[in-house]
């Protein structure tokens, strides 16, 4: 069971995100490697950025927008996360 307060199922989307700008780099340059990795890579840390902005943003007006009792700022590591495997995932690939 998913508890959240507020605004916090923006979490998922946001995300998201990262996959979706991913998905538009290798469209847009047409599957070359180093684009891409550095495609994946931006669209998490993207996805970091919006997190702690609109958590940050949303949470300043008094309200309570949490996921788990934790506000949706916080969650910015669980992007960040998904950086540091995707750069991981990639050097291993590479080698």
């Amino acid at each position: 069971m998913v508890k959240w307060s507020g605004s916090d199922c923006l979490l998922g989307p946001l995300l998201v995100l990262g996959l979706i700008v991913d998905v538009v780099v290798q469209g847009l340059f047409d599957g070359k490697q180093l684009v891409t990795d550095i495609g994946r890579v931006a669209g998490f840390v993207l996805s970091a950025i919006l997190i702690r902005m609109i958590g940050r943003g949303l949470n300043r007006r008094g309200t309570k927008h949490t996921l788990y009792d934790a506000p949706m700022q916080n969650y910015w590591w669980l992007a960040m996360t998904c950086v540091v495997l995707t750069l991981a995932l990639v050097l291993v690939l590479r080698l």
